[in-house]
C-alpha cells in the first residue's frame, strides 16, 4: 500500500517560535520525506500570507482567503473546504488546531498539545467535539493523554513524544558571570512572576535571562514586579532568538529553570539535557514525565521553593545526554496517519 497524501491544517503556523511550530518545523519536514518516498505526499495549509520558514519536502498551500479576525473559526474551516476541493483527493486530514476539518472521505487525525483551551468553556466544547470525531487522537505526552480522557477522548490517544535533538550542539563554558536561562514565551501559564519572585527570596541567586516572546505585554508585568521586589537589574531579557544563539545560552547557562503553570510537553527540558545544563522545574505532570527524578522541583506558583530548587539546580554538574530525536517522532506520526487511512478504507 502507498503512503497516504495528508492534508495538515498549519494555519496557525505563522508565529514566533514555541513548541507548536517547532513541532511543524522537525517533525513535517522528515514525515513529508517519509511519505514522498512511499508514494505519499504532506500538503501544509497556511496563512494567506505564507511562512516566514522553509520547511523542506513539504507541499505549501497558501490558503485563498482571510482566516483571521472574529470569525476566524469559520473561515478557517472554509479554507480548510477550499484546500480539499483544490488539492484532494486526501487520505488523511490532520490538525493541531481547531476547527477540525470537515467530514470527507479522508480520515481526521487530531494533534493536542496541551490542554490550554480546557480552561474556558467554549474552548471545552470545541475539544470535546474534536474528541469525538476525529478518526484518531495524537498528543505528546502521557500527562496530556490523561486529561485528553477525562475530557471525552474515545480512546486513549496516541502519545507520541516530542524530539530535543534540534539546536546545534556547543561545548559546555560555564565561565564568566553566571546567569539563569529560562526559556519560553513571556505570557501567564509560563509564570515567570514566580522566578523573578525567586530572585527576592534568595538575594544570592544570579541574573535571570528570558528567551522568548512577549504574548499580551507580560514583560511589562515582570518589570513592574522586578522594580516592586528591587531585583529589577537582576532581570534580563533575550527576546526571541535563533537556534544558534539559544544553543549558546544552553551551553553557558548556570542552570535552566522552567516555572510553568500548565505545559503539554516541555522540549526546553530535552534541549537543557542535550546541553548538559542543570535543570529546576515546577513539579507539573508534563515535567515529572520528561525531567530526570533528581531533577530539582517545586510546588507551581511557590516562590521560595522555586528558589530551594534553583539554588539545588546550581550546586549541580551535568553532563550532555542523549534525548528523544524527531526523527522517531516523524516515524510515529506517519504510522498514525497510515493506520487512520487504513481503518478508513477497509470495508
Amino acid at each position: 500500500m502507498r503512503a497516504p497524501r495528508v492534508l495538515v491544517n498549519g494555519l496557525v503556523l505563522a508565529q514566533p517560535m514555541s513548541g507548536v511550530r517547532r513541532h511543524a518545523v522537525e517533525a513535517f519536514s522528515r514525515a513529508a520525506r517519509l511519505l514522498r518516498e512511499g508514494g505519499g505526499e504532506l500538503v501544509l495549509l497556511t496563512p494567506r500570507g505564507g511562512l516566514d520558514y522553509a520547511l523542506p519536502d513539504v507541499t505549501l498551500e497558501r490558503a485563498s482567503r482571510s482566516t483571521g479576525g472574529l470569525l476566524r473559526p469559520w473561515r478557517q474551516a472554509a479554507a480548510i473546504r477550499d484546500a480539499l476541493a483544490s488539492r484532494g483527493p486526501f487520505d488523511v486530514v490532520h490538525g493541531g488546531h481547531l476547527p477540525l476539518a470537515p467530514r470527507t472521505a479522508a480520515a481526521r487525525v487530531h494533534l493536542q498539545h496541551d490542554v490550554r483551551r480546557a480552561e474556558s468553556r467554549t474552548g471545552r466544547r470545541w475539544m470535546r467535539t474534536a474528541l469525538r470525531d476525529a478518526d484518531a487522537v495524537v498528543t505528546v505526552s502521557h500527562a496530556t493523554a490523561d486529561e485528553l480522557q477525562l475530557l471525552g477522548a474515545r480512546t486513549r490517544p496516541t502519545v507520541i513524544h516530542n524530539g530535543g535533538d534540534h539546536l546545534p550542539l556547543e561545548e559546555p563554558a560555564r565561565s564568566g558571570a553566571p546567569f539563569v536561562l529560562v526559556p519560553g514565551h513571556l505570557e501567564p501559564r509560563k509564570d515567570p512572576l514566580t522566578a523573578i519572585r525567586a530572585l527576592a527570596e534568595d538575594r544570592h541567586l544570579p541574573t535571570l535571562l528570558f528567551a522568548g516572546f512577549d504574548k499580551a505585554g507580560t514583560i511589562f508585568r515582570m518589570q513592574r514586579e522586578a522594580a516592586r521586589l528591587g531585583v529589577l537589574e537582576r532581570v534580563r531579557y533575550a527576546g526571541p532568538i535563533p537556534d544558534v544563539e539559544l544553543a549558546g545560552l544552553y551551553a553557558r547557562c548556570a542552570a535552566v529553570l522552567l516555572p510553568s503553570r500548565l505545559e503539554g510537553f516541555g522540549i526546553p527540558i530535552l534541549e537543557a539535557r542535550r546541553a548538559g545544563a542543570p535543570l529546576a522545574v515546577s513539579a507539573i505532570p508534563a515535567h515529572a514525565e520528561v525531567a530526570p527524578r533528581e531533577t530539582p522541583r517545586f510546588d507551581p506558583g511557590d516562590p521560595a521553593g522555586c528558589a530551594a530548587a534553583l539554588r539545588t539546580a546550581l550546586d549541580q554538574e551535568c553532563e550532555p545526554v542523549e534525548v528523544g530525536t524527531w526523527d522517531t517522532a516523524a516515524e510515529a506520526l506517519v504510522g498514525v496517519w497510515s493506520e487512520a487511512a487504513r481503518s478508513r478504507q477497509a470495508p
